[in-house]
């Protein structure tokens, strides 16, 4: 990981903090969507066949087994850029984010459909958190600066971010400030991990 991104990494795990703690301290123990989940599930319901197949398919790839073959197909590109650091961080960084929006949801216990715990979204998890590692690469192969490159990554994690949430909200899988959860484990977890993987692998002989 380029240096200039790995120092200004400590922004955007406070920002992932924030994203995590507020929902989750407002709604927790809630059975019920909030009026602003209620207006941004009525934006979000396109009721024609294209969309729904389109958020079908979203949605089959936040499951584990699509979820598997994208971390895969992540650390494939991350090893074919010569980026093995980031390779490991694809893998273990999806793997500790499915690990803390799991606990999370029995910590926050929101539900949705007759009790089933909702609070964060693992699926926009995973896509947030597979988005950053690609923001992180392309930052490195750019050599972006401070300021350019943690834009790149942010923007990249809130794109993939978004893509699932819509997904999810349109299948009523989650309510619209589940997902906003969801995207604050992948800023809490992806440059932890990837700063720690990145020294290590900088300390090797």
């Amino acid at each position: 990981m380029a240096v200039t991104v790995r120092h200004s990494m400590l922004p955007l795990v406070v920002l992932g903090l924030i994203l995590v703690t507020v929902p989750a301290v407002v709604f927790a123990g809630s059975t019920r969507p909030s009026r602003l989940d209620g207006r941004l599930q009525s934006l979000a319901h396109d009721r024609s066949a294209a969309a729904h197949q389109l958020a079908v398919v979203l949605d089959w790839l936040g499951e584990p087994r699509g979820r598997g073959l994208l971390i895969l197909a992540v650390a494939a590109v991350c090893l074919l850029a010569r980026r093995r650091a980031l390779a490991v961080t694809a893998v273990v960084a999806s793997l500790l984010v499915a690990v803390l929006t799991t606990g999370l949801k029995y910590v926050v216990d929101r539900r949705i459909h007759d009790g089933f715990l909702s609070y964060p979204s693992g699926h926009v998890a995973a896509f947030a958190a597979l988005g950053l590692v690609l923001g992180l690469l392309l930052a490195d192969l750019l050599r972006a600066g401070p300021a350019f490159g943690t834009t790149l990554v942010l923007a990249a994690a809130l794109a993939a971010g978004l893509l699932m949430a819509w997904a999810q909200v349109a299948l009523t899988a989650h309510y619209p400030t589940d997902t906003v959860g969801g995207v604050g484990c992948a800023l809490i977890v992806v440059p932890a991990t990837a700063v720690l993987v990145d020294r290590f692998a900088a300390r090797r002989p």
